[in-house]
């Protein structure tokens, strides 16, 4: 029989495995184990393997989005613009309410200089998000691409950057908020809303 410290602990355990047990689960349920080796590599930096999970997945099974949107992802952190944008595009005529596939076409069509459109599917990505600081850096990005002049190359690479590194760090937070709330919680939390993990 567990008395109140014990209970908690195993509580505050059970809270801090539950992500990973979470995702075990969906990833055996999921039945292409191809597309959860796709993020693990994308997750850890490994571009090209990731790409050929994806390109794997995508073969087994054309119609898994999440396999094109990480395809997508593999490419834009390969700098393969193009391929990036033929593949979210694609994504997102299936699923426009992915914020990933919202957030990547933006940055890939900013990276090739397309601010129209990088500026469209960055619009698109702020309303899906549900982060306000995140927000917040989306509407000032898109304040610095409304000039008259095209943005320098390295303009665009910073402000790419910078939206990356505010997704990444919100959902960090967010995992850390889940992973030590106090007691239980039943607030919703969907590990998943980003459409990846890492």
């Amino acid at each position: 029989m567990l008395d109140g410290k014990n209970e908690h602990r195993v509580a505050v355990t059970a809270r801090r495995f539950y992500p990973v047990l979470l995702t075990a689960l969906v990833f055996a349920m999921s039945g292409c184990t191809t597309v959860g080796l796709g993020q693990t590599a994308l997750s850890e930096g490994r571009y090209a393997e990731a790409a050929s999970n994806f390109e794997a997945a995508l073969e087994e099974h054309p119609d898994r989005t999440d396999a094109l949107i990480g395809l997508g992802i593999a490419r834009y952190q390969q700098t393969s613009y193009d391929d990036a944008v033929a593949h979210l595009s694609q994504a997102v005529s299936r699923n426009p309410k992915r914020a990933d596939a919202q957030l990547y076409l933006g940055l890939s069509y900013l990276q090739r200089g397309d601010e129209g459109s990088a500026a469209e599917h960055l619009r698109a990505f702020r309303d899906l998000t549900r982060s306000a600081r995140v927000a917040e850096q989306v509407d000032d990005a898109l304040r610095l691409m409304r000039t008259e002049h095209s943005l320098p190359r390295e303009s665009r690479h910073f402000i790419a950057v910078s939206l990356e590194s505010a997704m990444k760090s919100e959902q960090a937070l967010q995992d850390a908020r889940w992973g030590y709330a106090p007691g239980p919680s039943y607030d919703y939390y969907d590990p998943y809303a980003w459409g990846w993990r890492w």
